[in-house]
């Protein structure tokens, strides 16, 4: 008779509690854009993604292609829909367009901050560190109702993926607030969503785990001279 060794807690004790071999929950790829024009030039309303941000464009699509998806879903802002082309295209998919998935209204200070006074930016750095919260800028759209569109952007495409595996390219502070809520934190800013980083959550009924956060191991084969993080 053969003895059998100590079996490793997390696949004897989690499993049914972290969704580890659940067939019907649903995957969630959680995409951040790509590299933007707004990240080096003056501000623009809605800028498209630069040359370095279609590679990284390229190697996530190619890792979400290897790993295998079922649907992709997009914000409509141009950088979400330019990485979510080249997702699509590497893994021959249709892109399905939601609108709430587009990136937290932050105000006059999104625009350009040195518009703002001295008194007016400290104002803003003070609110943020007592709490990382969307409402520390003055004219956003606040917490509340950024938190409200966003859930019921991600619960609709959830619902509609039981089962599958699905990639969600959107930005960072949807990623940022989406994981906020999932973990049931107060704030709404924790982390800095690095570009086309995957944020994996695994979805059934109304349990949602988090499963990786902010991995860019896929920006490891940028060219040389590329800088793969920014």
């Amino acid at each position: 008779m053969v003895q059998e060794g100590p079996r490793e807690p997390l696949s004897y004790y989690f499993r049914d509690l972290l969704l580890a071999s659940e067939p019907q929950a649903s995957r969630l790829y959680l995409v951040r854009h790509a590299q933007s024009a707004a990240a080096r030039d003056e501000w623009q309303p809605d800028p498209p993604i630069t040359a370095l941000g279609q590679e990284q464009a390229r190697l996530v699509g190619e890792r979400l292609a290897r790993d295998g998806i079922d649907a992709i879903y997009s914000s409509p802002l141009r950088r979400a829909a330019e990485t979510a082309r080249a997702i699509a295209q590497a893994s021959a998919l249709p892109i399905t367009t939601v609108e709430d998935l587009r990136e937290v209204e932050v105000g006059p200070a999104e625009e350009d901050a040195d518009s703002l006074s001295p008194e007016e930016r400290e104002t803003i750095r003070r609110r943020l560190a007592e709490k990382p919260s969307w409402d520390a800028l003055p004219g956003s759209e606040g917490s509340g109702p950024f938190r409200t569109r966003i859930a019921a952007a991600i619960e609709g495409i959830v619902h509609a993926s039981r089962g599958k595996r699905v990639a969600v390219v959107t930005h960072g502070g949807v990623i940022q607030t989406y994981v906020s809520l999932i973990l049931g934190l107060e704030g709404d800013v924790y982390f800095y969503p690095f570009n086309t980083s995957i944020t994996s959550i695994r979805a059934l009924d109304q349990r949602r785990v988090l499963w990786r956060l902010n991995d860019v191991a896929h920006l490891n084969a940028m060219p040389p001279g590329m800088k793969a993080i920014t």
